[in-house]
């Protein structure tokens, strides 16, 4: 297994990631260093990027070098935000940086930065079309896209940083209602803003939505703290703001999920989005963690073209889960049986075309709690699959799946655990929930040898029994005599006896 390290460098801090990364195209972050710098420290008098902040860049990078030479990491990327190319002795900068520490930071210009954008959108996301909004220090990024194309893009001059300064004169309050006055003019300039798609999503990336969904789950006592996929609604991000638009700075500083030390720059990022939240988005934002590095790591790994794009973007991510923590399962079959048993059972669990990216999740990760424990490990299923990183699913998706897999015996259901997620599941869910458990302990146990021997199953309903007819290309009598032991559970929930042939 081979490792990626990449440099990022940005006016107010530097980035070490180290990517874990394999031959056939999968990845995942193993290690992330920030060491603060700030570049722009006294530049505002002539432009130019003072010695003293030039040494403390290349000290922070000498000792990131350390860590990737001693790990024996052969293959980085360098890149710097497009803002670094403001400063006047930029590329004496960068020089400095290469003949020091033998590391070339390309600077990315705005047209890269879309790309990466919108590419790391495309790998973490099964969406057809959105915006992509990106909220940083000196810009606001909108990107729209249909499908695998970006149609429309534009870089606003107008950050959390630069509006700041512009309003300074003015109180907390004030200052956040001056900056959503002054982005609300600016986004009525773009057009293509006010003529989208009904189902055109929007994806909020950075800081600031990463800290608007913190405070959101924190108000509204979400029973899960994942931040990727987590939808900031318009009402919740209202309440949000108006809570932030009622403090003061000193206040504000005490919130958890903001950054004491960036309060009132967040404020601003804030009041930015309240601009667009009222011009653009109709329902929601959804947050995404990955930003423009895992863009670029996405494109510099897989090597996917617009004309090759990655399509299975669940797929892709149960894969890559599977890649990194193996279990002793061939997730691809395991999948197949169940979605086998799934269509042969339709005419007693009548269940929608909606659960099977739920069956797909829970069969792909019916033994990832062996992780934790091999004893219990269909209950260690639900706090592993909750807090893996699953791409191209809903929170819904994936808390349900994690019912599946931690209720594969139907005794160990918790109603009480159930009941803390009852504003995003509902009683068809639990109906289902328990039904596509039986699925998936039947699927992993014709499939307990990895060894592919059933192919294909009938079914017959007999009055009060189910009769499963397997067909097989090799002796099956172990996965038969397996599956069988999950017939005193078939009856409880299917209310039938069971049969395996």
């Amino acid at each position: 297994m081979d490792k990626l390290a990449v440099f990022e460098l940005s006016i107010n801090d530097i980035k070490l990631t180290i990517f874990k990364c394999t031959g056939n195209g999968f990845f995942a972050p193993e290690q992330q260093i920030v060491e603060p710098v700030k570049l722009t420290q006294d530049m505002e008098r002539d432009g130019y990027i003072k010695p003293a902040r030039i040494q403390e860049t290349i000290s922070v990078l000498k000792n990131f070098r350390k860590i990737v030479d001693g790990a024996k990491i052969e293959n980085y990327i360098c890149y710097a935000d497009p803002t670094i190319a403001n400063a006047r002795n930029q590329i004496a900068f960068l020089d400095e940086i290469y003949k020091t520490v033998s590391l070339y930071f390309k600077v990315l210009t705005n047209e890269e930065r879309v790309s990466a954008l919108h590419s790391a959108i495309m790998y973490s996301f099964a969406m057809t079309r959105g915006i992509i909004i990106e909220i940083d220090d000196y810009s606001t990024q909108l990107v729209r896209f249909n499908r695998r194309v970006v149609q429309n893009s534009i870089s606003l001059p107008y950050g959390m940083v630069n509006l700041l300064e512009k309003f300074r004169d003015k109180s907390f309050s004030e200052r956040m209602d001056s900056v959503t006055d002054f982005m609300t003019k600016e986004l009525k300039k773009i057009d293509w803003l006010y003529d989208l798609e009904e189902d055109c999503e929007f994806i909020g990336v950075g800081e600031v939505f990463s800290s608007l969904g913190k405070l959101s789950r924190k108000a509204t006592h979400y029973p899960i703290d994942v931040a990727h996929n987590y939808e900031i609604t318009t009402e919740s991000f209202n309440n949000v703001y108006h809570l932030i638009h009622g403090l003061d700075l000193d206040k504000a500083k005490k919130l958890k999920g903001i950054s004491e030390k960036r309060a009132d720059l967040i404020a601003i990022g804030f009041a930015i989005a309240n601009a667009i939240y009222s011009q653009a988005v109709r329902t929601c934002v959804k947050v995404s963690v990955n930003g423009e590095m895992y863009g670029i790591v996405a494109k510099n790994i897989l090597g996917q073209s617009s004309e090759k794009p990655l399509l299975d973007i669940l797929g892709y991510s149960l894969s890559s889960i599977n890649e990194f923590y193996p279990t002793n399962i061939n997730i691809d079959s395991n999948y197949a049986i169940a979605v086998i048993l799934y269509k042969q059972l339709k005419v007693l669990h009548k269940l929608t075309r909606p659960y099977v990216k739920v069956l797909r999740i829970a069969a792909s990760m019916c033994m990832s709690g062996k992780r934790i424990s091999f004893e219990n490990y269909q209950k260690n299923n639900f706090p592993v699959i909750i807090n893996s990183a699953i791409y191209g699913a809903s929170h819904k998706d994936i808390i349900l799946a994690a019912f599946v897999a931690s209720s594969q015996n139907i005794d160990d259901f918790s109603l009480n655990e159930w009941v803390r997620y009852k504003d995003i599941v509902s009683d068809e869910d639990y109906d289902a929930v328990r039904k596509l458990a039986i699925i998936i302990k039947m699927a992993t146990m014709l499939n307990i040898t990895n060894s592919n021997s059933v192919k294909d199953i009938a079914c017959d309903v007999l009055g009060d029994t189910v009769i499963l007819k397997t067909e097989v290309e090799r002796d099956a009598t172990l996965e038969i005599s397996q599956a069988m032991s999950v017939a005193p559970d078939f009856k409880k929930i299917y209310g039938k006896n069971l049969q395996i042939l």
